[in-house]
């Protein structure tokens, strides 16, 4: 699987009329519309210029983005400065979540996990998110978990002998 992090502030490199061609759903906050909107232009340039897929046609599986010919699976995940994108050849998941304090006892609580510090609260919070998005609540063949200073990154693929690389793109034009 190969997961790719890149930072929001490149969505204002990209004029509005190119993001727009990529919309999948209604956003009112320009902040969360340019993140959705870039998130699927790089999803599209990375199947065509690293994967060499010509068809890219997209359709959703119950909300779930996925290829009409499925030959690559992917999935999406933002919070605060960050896109993550996972790309493998089975399905996949990815959750990133930027770290601040919060009252993680009581959601970890509510959302059926333990956690009995702020680090172990983000690894099963991005874990949760992830399998949500492979499809499943706890069934996945194999997992990555990632520290990337303020954030915290969990990928989850069907395939058990899944290989994972990360890519992190900062500061570059």
């Amino acid at each position: 699987m190969d997961i790719y992090i890149i930072e929001v502030k490149n969505a204002d490199k990209v004029s509005e009329e190119t993001l727009r061609w990529y919309q999948k759903k209604e956003i009112t906050n320009e902040e969360k519309w340019k993140t959705h909107c870039l998130s699927y232009l790089l999803v599209d340039k990375f199947l065509e210029e690293v994967y060499g897929i010509e068809n890219r046609e997209l359709v959703f599986d119950n909300g779930k983005p996925m290829l009409l010919d499925g030959r690559k699976h992917f999935s999406i995940s933002h919070s605060d400065e960050l896109i993550a994108i996972a790309f493998s050849d089975s399905n996949c998941g990815v959750d990133i979540e930027k770290i601040r304090l919060r009252e993680f006892q009581s959601i970890s609580e509510r959302m059926g996990f333990e956690a009995n510090t702020l680090g172990e609260f983000y690894e099963e919070w991005t874990r949760y998110e992830a399998l949500y998005k492979l499809g499943s609540k706890d069934n996945y063949g194999s997992i990555a978990v990632y520290d990337l200073d303020d954030y915290a990154l969990t990928a989850v693929s069907d395939d058990p002998c899944e290989d994972f690389e990360l890519f992190y793109q900062a500061d570059e034009e």
